[in-house]
């Protein structure tokens, strides 16, 4: 299985404009420009979490793994906040009182987007994660 991992310093003072490009230059590395829309929106989706919900300090990291039919990209966000119930946020979705102009917008783009999804806690803080499928060509 190949693994390839890279971390990419945040900067909440210089806005997502950084982060983006180094996101889309990544994935270029990785030949996977396609996956470039999809991932900078989840990338910007988790942020955002993290940084409206979460305590700093706020990391994130991109890692492309599996074989090499089925390469994944996934896309980890990690705070020292206490994190969100995966659970109680898809029930949400599903309750008829659903409303889209309240909050969850954001992880209901990224459960759509993305292959798999979900967090981890640990004693240090929280991890939001998203898989990405494979770029085309």
């Amino acid at each position: 299985m190949e693994r390839s991992t890279v971390g990419l310093a945040l900067v909440p003072a210089g806005g997502l404009g950084p982060v983006r490009d180094d996101v889309r230059e990544q994935l270029a590395r990785w030949g996977r420009s396609a996956l470039a829309d999809d991932c900078l929106l989840v990338v910007s989706e988790l942020l955002a979490n993290a940084y409206g919900q979460g305590m700093a300090p706020v990391r994130l990291s991109l890692a492309l793994h599996g074989q090499a039919g089925g390469r994944v990209v996934r896309v980890q966000v990690s705070d020292m906040g206490p994190g969100f119930d995966i659970e109680l946020v898809s029930a949400r979705w599903r309750h008829p009182s659903f409303d889209l102009s309240q909050g969850g917008r954001g992880l209901l783009l990224v459960d759509a987007l993305c292959r798999a999804w979900g967090e981890r806690h640990g004693r240090r803080g929280h991890t939001a994660w998203a898989d990405l499928p494979r770029g085309i060509g």
